[in-house]
């Protein structure tokens, strides 16, 4: 759906210089062994400079540790809340485009954001390069396993 200026702003403070567009999604998983909660914010910058320097403000690093997983586009962090909730955040730029990921219950694995994250991202680069967006999560798990 779309998004608000602020959904591209660290800590609700107001839209960060260059914004242009966003869009988030929400989605509840309820498993019979696992429930999930993913929110996904995704924003454009008029140019790369604004876009980095939104992405940089985005992490909060508060009480949270670095996971180690594959990078997604151009830049990408993952961490973990360290307190009892579980919760696993993911931050990714590549070019224009920052997005991130909060995936509730994750229990310090970052596999869910790191594919919400690499799907999104690829789904964006296959546009920007006038293809259609196809890429799956899967594929992207089968094209870093070979690569690696």
């Amino acid at each position: 759906m779309p998004g608000e200026p602020d959904d591209c702003a660290p800590l609700a403070t107001s839209a960060p210089a260059g914004w242009q567009r966003a869009g988030s999604g929400d989605y509840d998983y309820q498993g019979s062994t696992v429930s999930r909660g993913i929110d996904l914010d995704v924003c454009q910058f008029d140019n790369v400079a604004h876009a980095k320097a939104a992405y940089d403000q985005w992490p909060d690093t508060d009480e949270t540790a670095p996971l180690k997983t594959g990078q997604v586009g151009e830049e990408s962090v993952f961490l973990a809340h360290s307190g009892s909730s579980g919760t696993v955040y993911g931050y990714s730029r590549s070019g224009t485009v920052i997005a991130r990921v909060e995936v509730e219950d994750a229990g310090a694995d970052p596999t869910d954001a790191h594919d919400v994250l690499a799907a999104t991202i690829k789904r964006l680069q296959q546009v920007q390069a006038g293809q259609r967006a196809t890429a799956t999560a899967p594929e992207i798990a089968a094209m870093e396993q070979t690569q690696r």
